[in-house]
C-alpha cells in the first residue's frame, strides 16, 4: 500500500504542519531535543499526556523538562539518529508512531549516575507516541540503559539498587505491580485493538503472524519454529548493542532471556504496521513479559522475584517472513525489580568484587 493510500485514513490536521506522521515525529524530536527548544514541549504534548516507562508513569511535563535540562548538561553532544518511524492511523484524527532511535553521547557533566566520566556511550531506544489532533496524548518509552552504563564503566547493579528505591522518572518507588501503569490490564486480541486503540482493518495476516511467533516460539517454547517465521538470514539487534545472525543464534538470544525467567510469558500489547516503497513492510510491537527470576543466575543470585519486562520490537518483513528484529528492553529496570525482591539476592560475583 502506498504512503498516499495510508495517509488517506488521516486528516492532515493530525500531523500538521508536516507532510506526514514520520516527518511530524522526526521534526518535533529535533526541534525539542537536538536544537534544545524545550519550551516547545508544551506545544507538542497535550497537558494531560501520560508517559509510560519501564519504571512506571508520569503526567507532569515540568518534570520532563527539568530532567531534559539535566540530561543536556550531562551529555551536551548527544546525537539521536532516526533509525525508523513506523506509523499507523488510529481513526481519522490520530496515529501511533513507534520511533526507533540510535543515541550516542559523551558524559561531560554531572548526571544521575554521578560526576562526569568523559566517556562515550551508545544505545537504542523506542518511543511509541499516540498523537491525536496534532498533540502527543500518550507515550511509551523504552531505553537500553544497560548499554549506557556499560559505556560509562559504571556498576549497573549499584545504579539499579538506587532506582529500585527512587526512580528519576517518578521521583518515587518504582511501580511494577501487574495492575499499575504500563503493566495494567490484558490485551485480548492485539490484531484488532491494542493499548493504542483500534487498528485499521488491514494487514491482519501480517499482525497475526507476529502474534503467532510470540505465542509459538516464546510462550510454547517451540524454538524450532523460528524457521517458520524467520528467514534463514535473520538478524537481531538487541540490548547492550548485541547483534546476532541466522536462525541458531536467534534461537539462543530468545533462550538467553528465558533462561533467567523460565516461567516468563509474553503478551503482545500493541501492533503497528507500515509499508513503504523505500523501507518495505515493518511491524512495531509493544510487548510485556511477566515472570519470576527463578532460573539461571544471569542477574545475580536467584531470588524468585516477580518481574515485568516491558519491551519493544521492530520487525522487518519480506515475502511473509521476518528478516530483521530490533528488540529493546531496559535491563536496569529488570535488575531493580529483582533487587526489590530481596530474599538473599546478591550481585554477580564479578561485579560485587
Amino acid at each position: 500500500m502506498s504512503i498516499a493510500a495510508q495517509l488517506s485514513d488521516l486528516s492532515p490536521a493530525a500531523y500538521a504542519p508536516y507532510r506526514n506522521p514520520r516527518e511530524y515525529i522526526t521534526s518535533w524530536t529535533d526541534r525539542i531535543w537536538i536544537k534544545r527548544g524545550l519550551g516547545q514541549i508544551h506545544e507538542h504534548y497535550a497537558p494531560e499526556v501520560q508517559v509510560h516507562t519501564c519504571y512506571g508513569e508520569t503526567y507532569d511535563l515540568k518534570n520532563v523538562i527539568g530532567n531534559s535540562i539535566q540530561r543536556m548538561v550531562a551529555f551536551p553532544n548527544r546525537g539521536g539518529g532516526h533509525d525508523d518511524v513506523v506509523w499507523e492511523s488510529r481513526g481519522s484524527n490520530a496515529f501511533i508512531s513507534p520511533h526507533r532511535v540510535f543515541n550516542n553521547a559523551t558524559h561531560s557533566g554531572p548526571w544521575t549516575y554521578g560526576p562526569a566520566t568523559h566517556r562515550d556511550w551508545t544505545n537504542r531506544s523506542m518511543a511509541h507516541c499516540l498523537v491525536r489532533d496534532n498533540k502527543v496524548v500518550e507515550e511509551w518509552v523504552i531505553r537500553d540503559e544497560f548499554a549506557v552504563l556499560q559505556g560509562l564503566g559504571m556498576d549497573p547493579y549499584a545504579v539499579a539498587a538506587e532506582l529500585s528505591e527512587r526512580s528519576p522518572v517518578l521521583g518515587a518507588t518504582m511501580q511494577t505491580s501487574n495492575d499499575a501503569g504500563p503493566f495494567s490490564g490484558r490485551i485480548a486480541n492485539p490484531v484488532d485493538s491494542g493499548i493504542s486503540g483500534e487498528r485499521p482493518k488491514r494487514y491482519a495476516a501480517e499482525c497475526q503472524m507476529v502474534v503467532d511467533y510470540f505465542e509459538e516460539v516464546w510462550n510454547k517454547r517451540n524454538f524450532d519454529k523460528v524457521a517458520d517465521y524467520c528467514d534463514d538470514t535473520i538478524v537481531c539487534q538487541t540490548v547492550r548493542m548485541r547483534r546476532v545472525m541466522q536462525v541458531a543464534n536467534f534461537q539462543m538470544e530468545i533462550m538467553r532471556l528465558l533462561a533467567a525467567f523460565p516461567d516468563g510469558m509474553m503478551e503482545v500489547r500493541d501492533l503497528v504496521v507500515h509499508d513503504s516503497v523505500d523501507l518495505g513492510m515493518r511491524v512495531g510491537v509493544i510487548w510485556l513479559m511477566r515472570g519470576s527470576y527463578s532460573g539461571a543466575p544471569v542477574y545475580g543470585r536467584v531470588n524468585r522475584a516477580p518481574v515485568n519486562i516491558l519491551g519493544s520490537s521492530h520487525f522487518e518483513l519480506r515475502n511473509g517472513k521476518i528478516i530483521r528484529e530490533y528488540r529493546i528492553f531496559d535491563e536496569i529496570s529488570v535488575i531493580a525489580q529483582i533487587i526489590r525482591g530481596g530474599n538473599g539476592w546478591q550481585a554477580p560475583a564479578a561485579v560485587a568484587a
